[in-house]
């Protein structure tokens, strides 16, 4: 990071490498702005008090850094993180600027401090005298990038597009010299770094009229360089395109457009075919997935207005009839939904088949595809064009008619493969080797059809290879005799059974591997009959006579004479209340 020459007189730093590793490793790989901030305050703090240059501790006092006073290379570090702390301040409230605007007016002057620290910087250095060459060189590629970005910042509200320009070519042209002397690491850094600074330079030439830079820029899919400004570009540059279009030719016929957001789909259907061309799988779907969503809210604000025509449910329930220009275009609408829901199946087909095959892994969080969701897939393909050609208007069209039936004997052949191949998984050679002729057939239909694209020929040439030597394997396996003929237990029957009832088996069993719940006995354990225990009846007790054992008894006590006569008196009421409450007792 920071380095010492031979010369004990010279100082070195690596401006680029320093900022780059701060930014990574305190924020900035998440984007969070504040957190890179407040490091740069934290530090520049712990630096002043090291070399006692701190600004007053009870009343601010400003020390500005001297360049007489630069003895060491760890003080070249204090005026970058002075720039820096600024820039990054300046980039927080950009993003806390969308929710609450006013902060655009502290934004741009945390900007003018950025560049102020920036060229300060580069003063510093070249008065010290004591810097070697290549410290000189970045901390001018530095400052060059960082008053650009400055005045690019600015520039959405100056509008002087040209005034970055000056800045951004020396700051390429220094960093392209420099990426020579460095090292790979370095040069990686330096890369990215002149990569986001070419796209900021297409976009002020953009504003100042080069078409080319135009039509460079609406090419991006996205951009970190750019963030929202790209987006906002391609939106201006659609609507522009939109307000020019107010018709669009189909099937021979001409037919107007008037609400905007058809048009706005429309200029991106049209651009959709080179955009998919050049995306990724991922992208690719999600950009199939965004057009799909704008083609149903174009085609239900077409069906709004159409309600009103008492023409139109007449003519949707009918397949014959002329159809409005209205109609048309919502039928228009429909096969363009229907097409993009085609494009996003075949997408789909392409990925599960190359994992089917082993050419390809499936991604990570989701299940792996068979044969059956290829299947599926093809119905779905199936009924697509199907209902293509039963749309209004479309109804007599032989042409388009044939490109479908041409599409639909593809797709017919592909599902036949794929059924066999399921039941080839599943053993039953009989239904398989009946299905794999059946697909050389339909293989053999479809490639005699003259509509059929190169694409699906090279297609189903390599299907064919596939299917000669599936079908003599299968047929092997046919004529083979099974090796048992009891079935087997499968080793997902042995693990439901207890460990009890298949000692002589080995199946690996997670619940007593992971002592949750293991199937050792089962429980509660099954009743078994035993023999019963003997019982013993005493039926001599009833019939013996016991001797008499009153003599052994005590004599009774005869009762004394007050007893007697306390005996022979009744008692009343006043006796029984007197007991009660204790009256009349002699104490």
């Amino acid at each position: 990071m920071v380095q010492q020459a031979t010369n004990a007189s010279v100082l070195s730093l690596r401006v680029l490498r320093v900022a780059h590793e701060a930014r990574m490793s305190h924020g900035l790989r998440h984007k969070d702005y504040q957190m890179y901030r407040q490091y740069c305050s934290r530090r520049i703090r712990r630096l002043r008090k090291r070399f006692d240059i701190r600004q007053g501790e009870k009343k601010f006092r400003k020390r500005e850094l001297q360049p007489t006073a630069i003895k060491d290379e760890k003080l070249l570090v204090l005026p970058l993180l002075m720039a820096e702390r600024y820039w990054a301040y300046a980039m927080q409230l950009k993003e806390e600027s969308m929710q609450d605007p006013r902060k655009k007016f502290a934004l741009r002057n945390k900007l003018r401090k950025a560049a102020t620290y920036c060229v300060n910087f580069e003063k510093i250095v070249e008065a010290c005298g004591k810097c070697d060459a290549r410290t000189q060189l970045e901390v001018q590629g530095y400052s060059a990038w960082l008053q650009g970005t400055v005045l690019f910042e600015l520039a959405e509200w100056t509008q002087q597009w040209d005034a970055p320009i000056v800045f951004f070519n020396k700051a390429i042209a220094i960093y392209s010299k420099l990426s020579e002397a460095v090292t790979e690491e370095e040069a990686g850094i330096i890369k990215g770094l002149v990569a986001e600074v070419e796209v900021q330079l297409r976009y002020c030439r953009h504003h100042l009229g080069d078409k080319a830079a135009t039509s460079s820029l609406l090419a991006m899919t996205d951009d970190s360089a750019l963030g929202e400004k790209l987006n906002v570009l391609v939106s201006q540059a659609r609507e522009k395109q939109a307000a020019t279009l107010s018709e669009v030719s189909w099937r021979g016929r001409t037919l107007t457009v008037k609400q905007e957001k058809v048009r706005l789909f429309l200029l991106k259907e049209s651009e959709s075919s080179g955009v998919l061309g050049r995306a990724r799988h991922g992208d690719r779907f999600n950009q199939l997935d965004k057009l799909l969503m704008e083609c149903k809210d174009a085609i239900a604000i077409v069906r709004e207005d159409l309600n009103l025509d008492p023409s139109f449910k007449t003519r949707q329930a009918a397949n014959t009839g002329p159809v409005s220009s209205g109609h048309f275009l919502y039928s228009y609408l429909c096969y363009l939904r229907l097409r993009l829901t085609l494009a996003r199946h075949m997408a789909l087909l392409a990925q599960y088949s190359a994992i089917i095959a082993g050419k390809a892994s499936a991604p990570k969080g989701s299940k792996v595809p068979r044969d059956q969701d290829v299947v599926r897939l093809c119905d779905f393909s199936i009924q697509n064009l199907n209902e293509m050609c039963q749309l209004a208007g479309l109804e007599d069209d032989l042409e388009l008619k044939q490109e479908n039936d041409t599409k639909i004997a593809y797709f017919k052949a592909l599902r036949c493969y794929h059924v066999a191949e399921s039941y080839a998984k599943q053993e039953k050679w009989a239904e398989a080797l009946t299905l794999y002729k059946r697909s050389e057939q339909r293989i053999a239909e479809a490639k005699a059809l003259p509509n059929l694209n190169e694409s699906d020929a090279a297609s189903l040439d390599a299907l064919s290879e596939q299917l000669a030597g599936m079908s003599v394997s299968v047929k092997a396996q046919a004529l083979l005799p099974s090796p048992s003929t009891t079935p087997q237990p499968s080793p997902a029957h042995s693990i439901k059974k207890p460990l009890s009832e298949r000692m002589d088996e080995y199946v690996e069993d997670q619940c007593l591997l992971n002592h949750t719940n293991p199937r050792v006995l089962p429980m509660p354990p099954s009743l078994s009959p035993v023999p019963c225990k003997p019982l013993f009846f005493d039926l001599a007790l009833s019939h013996v006579t016991y001797p008499s054992l009153e003599h052994r008894l005590p004599a009774p006590e005869e009762p004394s004479p007050a007893q007697q006569k306390a005996a022979q008196q009744p008692g009343g009421l006043s006796g029984l209340v007197k007991g009660l409450w204790g009256w009349g007792s002699k104490k």
